[in-house]
Order: C-alpha cells, then sequence, then structure tokens
C-alpha cells in the first residue's frame, strides 16, 4: 500500500511543471558498450534504454548524437540544455553538471596482461609505479592524477588503451568491468590476454545522465522526477535485468 501511494505522488510530482516538450535538448554519448553504442546507425545499450525511458515519460522527443569522449564532453559543459550520458560522478565534476541521476552500474579496475606474473597489486597506492593507460577526458584520469598518480599514458580513443596494453607500451590499464570485454574484441584481440587485478573502489558505483548547469530548470526537473517515476514503476530495474541479470 505504501509503494502504491509513495508511486502515485511521485507521478503525480512529474506532471507538475513539466518542461515545453518543443524545447530544443541535446543529447550526446559515445559509444561505450554495453552502455551506449549504435548499431546501424540506432542508439542501444542499457543506459540508453534508460534514458528514452526517461524521455518517454516525460513526453519529450530529442535526437542522440554520438561523439567520441572528449567532444561530447566538452558539448555538455558549454551548451545549455545539453544531457549527456553514461557519465562517472566523481567529486572533481560535482559542480561541473546539472545531476539529474543514475542510470547504471559501475566497476573500474585495473588489469594487465596475463603472461605478466610478476606485477602484482594489492592497493591503489601499488599502482603508483607502474605506467597506467587512460583515455582523454576520462573520470578515471582524473581520478587518479588528483590522486598523484604521475605515470599515466593518455590516448584519444578507448581502443588504443586496449592496444598499447598489448603492445606493452604500458603495464596496466583502468577501465570499466563490463565495457572491457567488448573494447578488447572491436580492438582485434582475445580476452584471455588480460587479466584483473585491482578493483578501485573511489571508481566503482553508478553511472549517471548529467546536464549542462545552466539548464533550464523546469527541463532539468521534468528528467529527475521521470526517472525517479521509471525507478517506481519497474521499468529501470526490467531494463537494467536484461544487462546486468545478477
Amino acid at each position: 500500500m505504501y509503494r502504491h501511494l509513495l508511486s502515485i505522488i511521485f507521478m503525480s510530482i512529474a506532471l507538475v511543471g513539466r518542461a515545453d516538450p518543443h524545447l530544443e535538448l541535446k543529447i550526446v554519448t559515445e559509444n561505450f558498450p554495453p552502455y551506449n553504442f549504435q548499431v546501424e546507425g540506432k542508439a542501444h545499450g542499457m543506459s540508453t534504454e534508460v534514458v528514452k525511458a526517461m524521455l518517454d515519460h516525460a513526453n519529450i522527443q530529442a535526437d542522440i548524437d554520438f561523439y567520441p569522449w572528449p567532444r561530447a564532453y566538452r558539448t555538455a559543459q558549454v551548451k545549455p540544455n545539453a544531457l549527456i550520458y553514461s557519465i562517472a560522478r566523481i567529486p572533481e565534476r560535482e559542480t561541473m553538471f546539472e545531476w539529474i541521476g543514475d542510470i547504471a552500474p559501475y566497476r573500474t579496475s585495473f588489469y594487465k596482461l596475463k603472461e605478466n606474473t610478476d606485477l602484482n597489486i594489492n592497493s591503489l597506492d601499488d599502482a603508483r609505479v607502474y605506467r597506467i593507460g587512460v583515455s582523454q577526458e576520462d573520470a578515471i584520469k582524473t581520478y587518479l592524477e588528483n590522486r598523484g598518480f604521475e605515470k599515466l599514458v593518455v590516448a584519444n580513443a578507448d581502443q588504443f588503451v586496449v592496444r598499447m596494453l598489448i603492445y606493452g607500451r604500458m603495464d596496466l590499464i583502468a577501465y570499466d568491468e563490463a565495457s572491457l570485454p567488448f573494447q578488447v574484441k572491436a580492438s582485434g584481440f582475445d580476452l584471455n590476454l588480460i587479466e584483473r587485478v585491482f578493483r578501485i573502489e573511489g571508481l566503482s558505483e553508478k553511472l549517471y545522465v548529467a546536464m549542462h548547469p545552466q539548464s533550464d530548470p523546469v527541463l532539468v526537473q521534468t528528467l529527475k522526477n521521470s526517472l525517479e517515476a521509471i525507478k517506481l514503476n519497474g521499468t529501470y530495474r526490467a531494463i537494467e535485468a536484461q544487462y546486468f541479470p545478477d
């Protein structure tokens, strides 16, 4: 009874102050399976499905544009009413965006070549002495930089990070656990060559949808209400179960 009443309250809130459905909303993301990716020009993935469900509930129509992550990230920083997903929420980014809410689970770990048996890590500090591959404008890069990591090797695309590890140009890579198998396959390599060695707990929680901080406040609140509503009515959990059944 309580859950049903709570659902009605949230659904009612979502209908109050609903944003103009014709308001121009710019949505940007990157190819980052299984969260967001394209198949024959159409957007797919867990995060994409959650964003679409949120927009449907809000009665807002908008196209989803796929860019390299640095361009998507810059767009959301400079363009009001720009929405970006899937983005990690770290302290360094807190005031840079208006955070709509979380849309997917997220786990980040260090990986090494399996044949490199001399490399062992039992803490975050243990990794400081190694060359670590990261992507440009990525939360992992920012997180490690601000914690004193000085041997980061920055690539402008995720697949380049994987290739540099395989070719021995770095000792470790830091990457999302769910997405790594897709990136390794896209790079043309066997996942069995790589081994997870340590999870970075400070980068392991949720991925988010966020907006430019000067976006229309009614639009922002409408999207927040709609995201909360699809979590209450079971839509979010049904989408999550398709991609993360455990």
